[in-house]
């Protein structure tokens, strides 16, 4: 009994034209769920997650932490084995960051001085 004959070319380029479709149904997935899907659900924090606002080491593995959540600031003390809660306040209003500006628009503004 005699096998069929295989062409290893056309299964080849059958095989990575899979794998590039694949590919591509991943990336379309990640950007579909980044532009539209839960929010902060691909990445970390978001607008009412912790945020880190400070950290003191006071030596190896041992620090002192202050983290905002919720319109708190926790001061936590951090080591190797446990995270312990020293104090809870009410978090301080953050000043106003100056809107930041890409590079091409101080470029463009700075072209007119010349």
């Amino acid at each position: 009994m005699e096998l069929p004959a295989v062409d290893s070319g056309t299964t080849l380029l059958t095989t990575a034209g899979y794998l590039f479709l694949l590919l591509g149904v991943i990336f379309l997935a990640y950007w579909l769920l980044k532009r539209f899907g839960v929010p902060g659900a691909l990445t970390s924090g978001g607008p009412g997650g912790p945020r880190l606002v400070n950290r003191l080491m006071l030596g190896n593995r041992q620090s002192l932490t202050v983290v905002r959540y919720r319109d708190k600031d926790l001061l936590l003390g951090v080591t190797e084995h446990e995270i312990t809660l020293l104090s809870e306040s009410e978090a301080a209003p953050e000043p106003e960051r100056p809107e930041r500006k890409n590079f091409a628009s101080i470029l463009k503004r700075n072209a007119g001085h010349e």
